[in-house]
């Protein structure tokens, strides 16, 4: 079955012991409730930075009945999550029980219904029929965590899943659907206006805003989790001091994850933690995202010298504005080795000297591992100019440099036989480590430009200049080793729809470009 790696529960993310224990004991007493008036689901809301990511793993990793954690994450939009939701989640229900396993194995016996990407059908037949064969042979809950619903995309990418949750699986039908007894699924969001309106007034729907929790219970959270990630700072800080640092949170858990990370200032010149402290504490009396605002604000111009700041920070938009368009993200050898290809050379730098003291905002700073925004609050900050001022991204301005850039890199990278097989008689099928071989071939810059080339074209105005990168690229035999290099990580489906986004592309923009109808008919001919 189609299903998203990576998307399950992660114990690095659950809550400090001795944290959130109202809002736990709540949800676990929701879990356990039985009976036909229960409600099935139980949704917590509230805004970036509160800390619910942390309580949904926290759930996820405690339950250890039947269950399951899809985790959205708008930093991977390639991987269609919101296509995939009810299959990964079907899937992952199988591995941890055999009467789940049994009843979906006899669905997907059924192989159209095994590849169908009807959402109804699938929540109908790999989630509802299997949840209810549990339902009806043992009394233990069936739980379904669903963190981040917000970060799936836009409302039109959740309009299926909401239609699901709240019922009305048979558009023809004027009565909801009703969840099996056992079911429930926890679902963490942002409040945005289409989740409210579809499950706030839902009879089955459990309704817990985190913005309306106690301020003091939230406030006393974070005091020992601050006082927990500050312990080896020694006798530096007293309980007082924690308890000042804690108020000045606002119940944000991001902003205590932030002010620890800048009061230890590790690998950074600067005062000392005692000074740090004084200044945040000190700071500032803005709530809410403005506080989160000052923090980011504080974080970004420490790690720019004061005196190269206003040169700096363009070299910092220009690299944010290639890590936030990416559809999904690159390690930095691959983000340097693309932006290489920039038709600036202005833009072809290191993007390690950018963001290597960005650690506490970024992942991947210091490893192999992917480059995106540690919080999903940090990304709104970014692309909201009357939030981030001088630190604003306009996400807009990348699209030709990484369709410039994906171009050449397939330019400079594709080759024959790229792989090295030894038969060409053989099917890649048979070729028993070309998963090694295709990790070690192509990079991921490679990889990446491959597969989304056509995709930043798209989102690019139309340029003569990149107009002939096109035919270039069309009317050479490098078109034959984009294909080959496609079959062999197995994308080659992908093929058309690249060629055929290309082929619009050329006949709606390039009024005035002289493209003749020989290349505009290869498109065609290949897409087909």
């Amino acid at each position: 079955m189609v299903h998203v790696d990576g998307a399950g529960r992660d114990t690095s993310k659950c809550c400090l012991p001795g944290t959130r224990e109202s809002i736990l004991s709540e949800i676990k007493d929701w879990i356990n409730t039985t009976g036909e008036d229960a409600q099935r689901i139980f949704w917590l809301s509230g805004t970036a930075g509160k800390g619910k990511s942390a309580i949904a793993h926290t759930i996820a990793n405690w339950f250890d009945g039947p269950s399951a954690c899809f985790c959205f994450d708008r930093a991977r939009k390639a991987e269609r999550r919101h296509e995939k939701i009810f299959t990964t989640i079907a899937r992952d229900l199988a591995y941890r029980d055999p009467i789940m396993r049994r009843a979906l194995a006899s669905a997907v016996g059924d192989d159209e219904l095994r590849h169908t990407k009807d959402i109804a059908r699938q929540w109908k037949n790999f989630i509802l029929g299997p949840v209810e064969a549990v339902s009806q042979a043992v009394d233990t809950p069936v739980l379904v965590v669903i963190d981040a619903l917000d970060e799936s995309g836009d409302a039109h990418s959740r309009e299926e899943i909401l239609r699901m949750l709240t019922g009305n699986v048979d558009p023809l039908s004027t009565e909801p659907t009703k969840l099996p007894a056992h079911f429930r699924i926890l679902i963490t969001s942002r409040p945005l206006e289409d989740i409210h309106k579809s499950l706030h007034t839902m009879q089955h729907v459990h309704h817990v805003s985190i913005d309306d929790s106690l301020l003091v219970s939230a406030e006393r959270d974070i005091q020992l989790y601050m006082s927990t990630k500050l312990a080896d700072l020694g006798n530096t800080f007293t309980d007082f001091d924690f308890q000042r640092l804690s108020k000045q949170s606002d119940g944000l858990f991001e902003w205590a994850r932030l002010a620890c990370e800048y009061i230890k200032g590790i690998n950074r010149v600067g005062p000392p933690p005692k000074k740090r402290f004084d200044a945040l504490v000190a700071g500032t009396s803005e709530k809410g995202t403005r506080l989160l605002d000052v923090m980011y604000r504080l974080v970004l111009k420490e790690s720019m010298p004061k005196d190269e700041r206003k040169e700096a920070i363009p070299f910092f938009c220009s690299v944010m504005r290639q890590i936030l368009v990416l559809w999904e993200p690159l390690p930095t050898t691959a983000l340097t080795a693309m932006r290489q290809h920039f038709p600036s050379e202005d833009e072809r730098y290191d993007v390690n000297n950018v963001i290597g003291k960005l650690g506490s905002l970024v992942t991947g700073t210091d490893s192999t591992a992917p480059v995106r925004p540690l919080h999903a609050s940090f990304y709104d900050f970014l692309t909201d100019k009357s939030r981030s001022n001088e630190f604003f991204v306009d996400t807009s301005l990348a699209t030709s440099d990484l369709a410039f850039a994906s171009l050449r890199v397939m330019e400079h990278g594709l080759r024959f036989n790229i792989c090295s097989l030894k038969s060409s008689y053989l099917p890649n099928s048979a070729v028993l480590d070309l998963e090694e071989r295709v990790k070690k071939c192509i990079p991921a810059e490679l990889s990446y430009s491959c597969r989304w080339w056509g995709t930043h074209v798209g989102a690019t105005p139309f340029q003569s200049l990149l107009a002939e990168e096109i035919r270039g690229f069309l009317d050479e035999e490098r078109l034959l080793f984009w294909l080959e290099a496609l079959a062999l990580m197995k994308g080659l489906s992908g093929s058309v729809g690249t060629l055929t986004s290309i082929a619009s592309w050329f006949t709606v923009r390039s009024r005035s470009f002289n493209m003749s109808n020989r290349f505009l008919r290869v498109i065609f001919i290949e897409s087909c």
